[in-house]
């Protein structure tokens, strides 16, 4: 089988390798659609050891895949060959080799065509894809289960208003999933016009945070309330940093409304700093949002089923496997037209 291997930084060549094999409580997948991560390119620009992707290891940690071949005790009736997948990649191994979580779900090998799944069970590491959901579609099923995690942290009703900072995979999944619970009044602020664009074919309200100051035009658009302070801050319910934006943060702290919810799900080195006094008599909260679980996968995947949303704009270029540097140099080199680049491991 052909292997997507990390060699070290820059290094990335496709090999041959066995197929592997399983043990009588695993399944072997075929891998159809790997999307690639930020984490991936991290690894590949600046080093894996930190990220759990090693030299001589496997990449990929987004895909959705095909069950070719099932254990002996693999008990579940569901569970056969030609089942479609998507592969929960932080449980496909068992860790009893002395590998971490990160570890597990970094270098699962999403980009290589065949990889084992240990103690394969339905609604743990294995989630069923809808008739209807095709291979293209369900690819963005882990950025979407990352932003639904947050979602239902900040525990939305119906009505509410939003305003996302980023409009990268994971922000549109904040907005799809935001929608699909019933927030139909979704800001989404971002610098990229293309982006913005795919904003506005999934429902969501565009704007440019370079152009405008995203906290006057919610004021615009859904009216404003006064804090304890007498301050008028927009009518604005959820709040979402879904970039890690040196600017949302600090937005959220003189724009959110008392009552308001912030959760965060962008990772960066910056440290949170917030006024106190400004924090506590605005009645602010922020919520930190770390990945996602398998309620928050099993949600997705029945939103992409009952059709909830249409996730298709999300994924803006394809590559086959054996193009995968070329793949990983344009999400590199190509920032504002790169939404989600997706390996076809197999057609």
């Amino acid at each position: 089988m052909r292997a997507v291997v990390y060699k070290g930084i820059g290094e990335l060549v496709v090999e041959d390798r066995p197929i592997p094999e399983i043990g009588p409580k695993d399944v072997l997948v075929k891998n159809m659609r790997t999307g690639i991560c930020g984490t991936d390119i991290s690894a590949y620009t600046k080093g894996g050891d930190d990220l759990g992707i090693f030299p001589g290891g496997l990449v990929g940690h987004e895909f959705v895949s095909e069950v070719v071949e099932v254990g002996a005790d693999v008990e579940d009736p569901r569970i056969v060959p030609g089942l479609r997948v998507f592969v929960n990649a932080s449980t496909s191994k068992r860790g009893d080799d002395g590998r971490t979580k990160l570890e597990i779900t970094d270098s699962a090998g999403g980009l290589t065509q065949f990889i084992s799944v240990q103690d394969a069970a339905i609604g743990y590491n294995l989630h069923p894809l809808p008739d209807n959901v095709s291979f293209d579609k369900a690819v963005v099923i882990e950025p979407f289960s990352v932003a639904n995690h947050g979602v239902n942290l900040a525990e939305p009703t119906p009505g509410e208003r939003a305003l996302v900072f980023g409009a990268g995979a994971v922000g549109l999944g904040v907005l799809a999933n935001l929608k699909a619970n019933g927030v139909e009044e979704v800001i989404v602020s971002d610098i990229i016009p293309s982006k913005l664009e795919v904003v506005r074919q999934m429902g969501g309200i565009p704007v440019n945070g370079k152009d405008v100051d995203p906290i006057e035009f919610a004021k615009e658009k859904f009216g404003t309330v006064a804090n304890f302070l007498g301050e008028q801050r927009p009518d604005v319910d959820l709040y979402f940093d879904s970039a890690g934006a040196p600017t949302a943060i600090p937005d959220y702290l003189r724009g959110g409304k008392a009552g308001s919810r912030m959760v965060v799900l962008a990772l960066t080195p910056r440290p949170i700093e917030a006024p106190q006094t400004q924090f506590v008599l605005s009645e602010l909260t922020m919520i930190g949002s770390t990945a996602y679980d398998n309620d928050d996968i099993a949600q997705v995947v029945s939103y992409l089923g009952a059709e909830k949303y249409d996730p298709t704009p999300v994924v803006t270029h394809h590559f086959p496997q054996e193009d995968v540097v070329e793949a990983f140099r344009t999400v590199i080199e190509k920032k504002d037209e790169v939404i989600k680049v997706v390996i076809d491991v197999h057609r």
